[in-house]
């Protein structure tokens, strides 16, 4: 996830879609354009990591929640979709909340995701790590300084890459949404990396959480997941459709993360309860599956370190930004980030990455970042339909800013509390 022309952790957007690279096509009918770049921005990295994520965190009982993030993401798209179509040009999702709320309503969202987008990477690269060390020992590791510096390997690796001149050609980017899926199907299918035992210490789940805490905790980190629902800021006032056509585009798109995510979790279910589960998966398919999710990963990394950077750029005054285009990921409009934003940012990842070498749950902690930015950028766009849009659409915003408040209520206690 990565937001409309903002990009952000999890999977990775073109100008307008985190998670893929539309790569310039056009749908035959603006509906599908609108599905295609609404399921290409939410589908991306976190395809591999959240299932596991959040199978730690519910004990088998991810079903649960999946569908939850995908009603309030699907919501959250639709009340966007209806709030831009006629008021707003194609642009990110802080480009909407400025032109309806003002400068300070830009700068805030693109504050938050610069700094969340760092946190998001580090827990990507912290994932990268366990499988690796899973692949080696047999089992979950425990967090601590041998998973660390994997992690910072791949960070290095992707911050090196993102100051280099290299670029993703635009059949990668299109390709690699396709081949991450496969790679979650294959790894739900084994069961790998499997689920922790209960009060385990390892990166994928804090022991001691109450029941209600870890669903909690597992709702807030699929933000990471769910980072590109946004997407529809770009392609929405392009298409300038009437609102049921622009509904139903919104509706087929989410249908189509639906069917990932909760496909993703039925297969990953039925592995975990099939006798075959109780067999533990050998050597060399173990580390098939940490190098593929090592290398898919390092590559989002790649794209959003730079995507981080851009997001930052954008804090600065116009008169200091850099002039270069950017690379070939980046769309035409974008302008590359100056190589010093881009190594503050991957100093930023590093950080993050240092910090949660002391926490158990390392991953879904991490993750808690982009789920702040998200809620903060869906909120500003709630309180922008609430003011600017007719009595249904305020009602929607309405809607939409009470459930997102509710759920930092409810959530907070059970999280601090343990």
């Amino acid at each position: 996830m990565e937001p409309a022309g903002t990009s952000v952790p999890g999977a990775t957007v073109a100008p307008g879609g985190p998670g893929t690279d539309t790569g310039g096509r056009t749908a035959r009918r603006p509906e599908l354009e609108i599905a295609t770049r609404l399921s290409g921005g939410v589908l991306g990295a976190g395809m591999v990591i959240m299932p596991p994520v959040v199978a730690a965190l519910t004990g088998g009982h991810s079903l649960r929640v999946w569908p939850a993030h995908i009603l309030l993401g699907g919501s959250v798209s639709l009340m966007l979709a209806m709030v831009v179509r006629a008021r707003v040009r194609p642009t990110s999702l802080a480009g909407t909340v400025g032109a309806l709320l003002g400068s300070w309503a830009e700068r805030a969202v693109n504050g938050a995701f610069a700094i969340a987008f760092t946190a998001g990477q580090a827990a990507i690269a912290w994932f990268a790590a366990t499988c690796l060390l899973t692949a080696a020992n047999g089992s979950l590791p425990r967090p601590g300084t041998e998973g660390l510096l994997l992690a910072l390997g791949v960070l290095a690796a992707a911050v090196l890459a993102a100051l280099s001149p290299l670029s993703l050609p635009a059949v990668v980017l299109r390709l690699r949404p396709w081949g991450t899926g496969v790679l979650a199907l294959a790894c739900a299918a084994w069961g790998w990396p499997a689920a922790p035992a209960v009060g385990a210490h390892t990166p994928l789940a804090p022991p001691g959480l109450t029941s209600g805490g870890a669903q909690w905790l597992a709702l807030a980190a699929l933000f990471f997941a769910g980072v590109g629902w946004e997407a529809v800021t770009a392609v929405v006032p392009v298409a300038a459709l009437g609102r049921r056509r622009t509904a139903a585009g919104v509706a087929l798109g989410a249908a189509s993360v639906a069917v990932v995510y909760l496909g993703l979790a039925t297969v990953q279910r039925l592995a975990a309860g099939a006798p075959a589960a109780q067999d533990p998966v050998s050597a060399p398919l173990r580390w098939v599956f940490a190098v593929a999710t090592a290398a898919v990963l390092t590559s989002y990394c790649f794209t959003n370190v730079r995507t981080a950077a851009r997001i930052a750029a954008r804090l600065r005054p116009a008169r200091l930004r850099p002039a270069e285009q950017g690379p070939a990921e980046q769309g035409p409009s974008e302008r590359a980030p100056a190589k010093a934003v881009i190594a503050s940012v991957g100093a930023s990842c590093c950080a993050f990455a240092c910090a949660g070498a002391a926490w158990d749950g390392t991953v879904p902690l991490l993750l808690l970042g982009p789920a702040a930015a998200a809620l903060i950028g869906y909120g500003l766009a709630a309180v922008a339909a609430v003011r600017r849009g007719g009595p249904l659409l305020r009602c929607a915003g309405g809607s939409v800013l009470l459930v997102l408040v509710g759920m930092v209520v409810l959530a907070a206690p059970l999280l601090l509390g343990g």
